[in-house]
């Protein structure tokens, strides 16, 4: 699949139609929203560059995250990570979804600990069945999100914003937590497979290799075909990936340690500040202290 079959999905996208009165790289919808008035035609796979929390209120769906397929239902938590490729098949007519989308960078200088596991548990769940009671605590915590978000003129309003946000990071860490990963017994394309795989360990490997040779010998691929499978199914090439979550990492550290631009670099395993400074500007357009500081 080429590149320009893919739509993308940033935070200035959801804003659209949404509220007059967001914040910047944080959107939360603020009544049930309906698939099917959406200005995004999800018909066609789109890559999402931030982070969804939604919630099936009503109404089933068939989606695919990142080329599986999923059955969503009423009490169930979607979960999107950036980079995920979304693409909705169907959907019954009063489909209804609440939602939390925000962007990395919102949420850089909160101080996150999670289990190294978790993210390789979205990753292989990202629509969770919950209990009604779960849904229910899930969705009152949303009201009480929107009602502070609404209040335009508090001059904490974004950081009020942020540390509920934090709380919900956590309630859906917890919801994960206790999940027993069962291996799915359906029959894989060997495309789906080498993408889940790559992906996992991009996850566990991105701080310390970023060369497309250290991952195909993982996969026990040639570098060629491995950057073919990956430019042909995601339309992403896959030093493009590498980079993105390598960039993730250094904005978190910018942004929630006092680690200095040498022990980031290392941390990161580039052969010095400047090559890693470089690396940062390039791809971000800032260098990382003006990342750090703005």
């Amino acid at each position: 699949m080429s590149e320009d079959q893919y739509g993308k999905i940033p935070c200035t996208d959801i804003s659209k139609g949404i509220s007059p009165s967001i914040l910047k790289n944080f959107i939360v919808s603020d009544k049930s929203f309906n698939v099917q008035d959406y200005f995004l035609d999800l018909r066609y796979p789109h890559i999402v560059e931030g982070i969804s929390f939604a919630i099936c209120v009503k109404g089933n769906a068939r989606m695919k995250i990142n080329l599986q397929e999923y059955h969503v239902t009423e009490n169930m938590l979607i979960t999107i990570m950036p980079g995920y490729i979304v693409e909705l098949l169907s959907e019954s007519d009063d489909l209804s979804i609440e939602f939390l989308f925000f962007t990395f960078d919102f949420i850089a200088d909160l101080k996150l600990t999670m289990d190294m596991d978790i993210p390789e548990k979205i990753g292989q769940m990202p629509c969770l069945k919950i209990t009604e009671e779960e849904t229910q605590n899930l969705l009152e915590f949303h009201a009480f999100i929107v009602k502070q978000y609404k209040k335009t003129d508090n001059i904490y309003r974004e950081k009020i914003a942020k540390s509920l946000l934090y709380t919900l990071i956590c309630e859906v860490m917890q919801l994960y937590q206790g999940l027993k990963l069962i291996d799915n017994a359906r029959t894989k394309s060997r495309q789906e497979e080498l993408i889940n795989q790559f992906v996992e360990l991009l996850f566990k490997y991105h701080k310390q290799e970023r060369s497309i040779s250290f991952y195909a010998e993982k996969m026990f691929l040639t570098p060629k075909y491995l950057s073919k499978v990956i430019k042909d199914v995601t339309g992403k090439p896959v030093l493009q990936w590498i980079d993105e979550m390598v960039v993730m990492a250094a904005k978190a550290l910018l942004k929630t340690s006092n680690m200095t631009i040498l022990q980031i670099s290392e941390e990161l395993n580039f052969a010095n500040a400047s090559f890693f400074g470089s690396f940062f500007r390039k791809r971000v357009g800032m260098t990382p202290m003006q990342y750090r500081e703005c």
